[in-house]
């Protein structure tokens, strides 16, 4: 009865050994039979995106340069009118206001003009009186010389001609009162005429100081007078800008004068540089004359152009020729452009002619029929593939 109790455990054991050993290699099999149906994802290479510009094709061309620059309108000629001679005004021009115009010649004031009259008649009687007194003494003096004639004849002794025996000392201190008489006279006159004071040059009144009643005093202040003929613009250009300008009273470079307050342009003239350096913006300072600044003389109805005005200024520069423009967006890092070459990106240095705030111009680095590149690109290689916006890849 014992040997069927070992046949039984031994089975048992085996079981308990055999079951977990299969079930392992169940357990493999299926892992390599879904291994074996898995759909397996092939990647495919990424296609080549081409980059959509705009281009522009460039020719040679002649082009004229500019110097642009920021200025202030100053006048040209400003002087503090003064009385030279004190009295009350009795007249003044319905023009005399602060912001009129006058022109040259024009009367600005009259003063009361009663003592200087008097002062005149009295200078006029003086004279009359030296040269009665002159008519006189030329008269003696013949007497005299027909006296000393006399004398002689009679006389066994010849007297002596002198001086004061022909009364010259009398007759010189009578001709002397009739300069002195005559220099009054005309002082008295003068000062009679400085009562009317005169626009001296077409002006107009930036500052009124007096009125109808007012006691002018001499050197007292009248108005402050700035020429409306021209005015200048005062102008800051780098200083290297300088030998492509020319700089003449006459011939100077065109300048255009924009303001920043309407839509109005005018034009002038470079005339002269303030022959120094700024301190704090190291730039040359030029002027800039422009004639006719309130539109006197023309017939357009433009506005005035204002003093102190702060106004954009651009001067006409040197003439360049066999150069290619763009706008300056299209100048690249390190001087260059980005060339569209059958259909992909050219990187090209390039020499510039001149640089201006909108446009630069390149004399070398770019054929004539180069299409640059006017889209920007966020990472530019050189020989990455390109399309023009119009559609088809070349």
């Amino acid at each position: 009865m014992s040997i069927p109790q070992k046949k039984g455990s031994m089975g048992r054991r085996l079981l308990r050994i055999g079951l977990p050993v299969c079930l392992v290699l169940a357990g493999v099999a299926g892992f390599y039979y879904f291994k074996s149906q898995e759909v397996k994802m092939k990647r495919k290479p990424p296609e080549k995106q081409a980059a959509f510009v705009e281009t522009m094709t460039l020719e040679p061309g002649r082009f004229q340069t500019y110097v642009h620059a920021m200025g202030t309108v100053m006048p040209d000629r400003q002087i503090m009118l003064k009385a030279k001679v004190s009295g009350e005004v009795r007249f003044v021009s319905d023009n005399f206001v602060q912001g009129g115009v006058m022109k040259k010649g024009e009367t600005l004031l009259l003063l009361e003009d009663s003592d200087y009259k008097i002062e005149v008649q009295k200078a006029q009687s003086a004279l009359d009186k030296a040269l009665s007194d002159l008519a006189i003494e030329q008269g003696s003096q013949l007497i005299a010389k027909e006296e000393l004639k006399l004398i002689n004849q009679v006389s066994t002794g010849e007297m002596t001609e002198t001086d004061l025996a022909l009364r010259k000392p009398q007759l010189a201190q009578a001709n002397a009162g009739v300069k002195n008489a005559r220099a009054d006279l005309e002082k008295a006159t003068l000062n009679l005429s400085r009562t009317k004071i005169m626009v001296p040059f077409n002006a107009l009144v930036l500052e009124k100081k007096v009125d109808f009643g007012s006691l002018v005093t001499t050197q007292g202040e009248i108005a402050t007078l700035v020429d409306v003929d021209g005015f200048r613009v005062d102008a800051l250009v780098p200083p290297d800008r300088l030998t492509s300008l020319s700089i003449n009273e006459n011939t100077g470079s065109q300048a255009t004068i924009h303001s920043q307050y309407s839509e109005a342009s005018w034009q002038g003239r470079l005339v002269r540089t303030t022959g120094k350096i700024t301190s704090k913006s190291r730039m040359a300072g030029v002027i800039i004359h422009v004639s006719d600044p309130l539109g006197l003389t023309g017939r357009d109805k433009r506005p005035q152009l204002l003093l102190d005005d702060y106004v954009d200024v651009r001067i006409m520069g040197r003439l360049l020729e066999n150069v290619f423009s763009i706008p300056r967006s299209v100048l690249r890092d390190a001087n260059t452009v980005w060339v569209y070459r059958s259909g992909v990106l050219d990187i090209k240095t390039v020499s510039l002619a001149w640089k201006e705030k909108d446009r630069v111009f390149i004399e070398s680095g770019i054929s004539p029929g180069d299409e640059v590149v006017t889209s920007d690109l966020p990472a530019p290689v050189k020989g990455m593939a390109l399309q023009r916006e119009s559609g088809a890849q070349q």
